[in-house]
């Protein structure tokens, strides 16, 4: 393969395992929460919503994307124990679970006063009919959904910027605005996503590239898929701040829904409405696919079927998303408040340790 066409393919496929259903939710909550400091705000959320997760995946490149090589600090039962814990955040304690409210959200502008409950539970439905059978749907949705949503998002962001005014600033402080995006980036999950779902990517890599130059591949690749990545956070950060006056009190899973409804119009919105649906549908697909692999082989040692697992799943998903979108964020965010930070040093560590870990040990050896 022409290796253009691989930094192109590569970064396009980075671009669409980090840009998830809850990504179309965090930076507009930025925005509308930035008191007009917008650049800060911004900057705070592509810190820990753009750079850090790719540097998960350089990290993971370097070694092979091997899970229990990264994490051999942790030892084999750590790895397992730390496996669970961040698969069952990326599953239904946390991200399949606020899929659920997403589409909620956006189904509440198709049909008004809809339950989240009942939502939650034709989902799930969805959701256990789709994987038990491991349909082909999910693969053709994942294939024409990406696109429909980023034109969806570069419409609403085009006329929405071109024609919302943007409010006064107020009294909120540039270093508060900074902040709040930078610990609302761990909110987005990316950095676990990238030790797990980044493997995928890597073999993708390494068995197109023979003469060594993977790395230097995969950085052009994150250049394109980050930058394509940041472009959007930042257009959806400005939109949530233009339109904070509309979102006032909102919840934050129905902001995309009522921006669209005011920059496309009633009749445009509810297709971006569909689509944010559908986004939903495929990702909850995936992760709950993950994590009921993963607690009847690793868990269960194949004691359970996969029927089982996947019911185990949805139930504690569906149960974890009547918390409603604000109710999961605080449940997750001490979590992720904690261990952010002991990942993103543990990356920097692995990656400092990949390149002059030889040369420290020879270094003590000498001594």
């Amino acid at each position: 393969m022409n290796k253009k066409w691989l930094v192109v393919s590569t970064g396009f496929a980075l671009f669409s395992m980090f840009f998830g259903s809850g990504n179309l939710v965090f930076p507009i909550v930025v925005g509308h929460e930035s008191g007009g400091h917008v650049w800060l705000a911004a900057l705070g959320l592509l810190l820990t919503g753009v750079a850090v997760p790719f540097l998960g995946v350089f990290g993971m490149m370097l070694y092979d994307g091997e899970i229990n090589r990264f994490f051999r600090w942790f030892g084999k039962r750590g790895t397992l124990i730390f496996s669970f814990l961040a698969l069952g955040l990326m599953g239904p304690f946390g991200v399949l679970a606020r899929c659920l409210t997403v589409a909620h959200g956006a189904l509440l502008l198709i049909v008004p006063h809809v339950s989240l409950p009942l939502a939650s539970f034709v989902m799930c439905a969805v959701i256990f009919f789709m994987t038990v059978n491991k349909s082909s749907i999910v693969t053709i949705l994942g294939t024409f959904l990406t696109p429909f949503l980023l034109l969806s998002i570069a419409a609403i962001s085009y006329f929405g910027l071109s024609e919302g005014v943007a409010p006064l600033k107020s009294n909120y402080r540039g270093w508060t605005a900074l902040m709040n995006g930078f610990f609302q980036g761990y909110q987005t999950m990316d950095l676990l996503a990238a030790f797990f779902f980044s493997q995928f990517v890597i073999k993708h890599l390494f068995s197109k590239v023979k003469d060594g130059s993977a790395v230097k591949v995969f950085c052009f690749s994150a250049l394109l898929g980050g930058g394509l990545l940041a472009i959007v956070y930042f257009a959806l950060v400005l939109l949530g701040w233009i339109y904070s006056p509309v979102l006032a009190d909102q919840p934050p899973q129905e902001m995309l829904g009522l921006i669209a409804m005011h920059s496309l119009g009633v009749y445009a919105a509810p297709c971006v409405c569909i689509a944010v649906i559908f986004a939903c549908l495929t990702t909850s697909i995936v992760l709950t696919s993950l994590f009921a692999d993963f607690i009847r082989v690793e868990v269960s040692r194949d004691k359970i079927g996969n029927t089982v697992a996947l019911l185990i799943t949805l139930s504690i998903g569906f149960l974890v998303s009547t918390l409603e979108f604000s109710g999961i964020a605080r449940f997750i965010c001490p979590i992720l408040e904690m261990i952010y930070p002991a990942l993103i040093v543990l990356t920097v560590v692995n990656i400092v340790y990949k390149f002059w870990g030889e040369k420290v040990r020879a270094l003590f050896a000498q001594e």
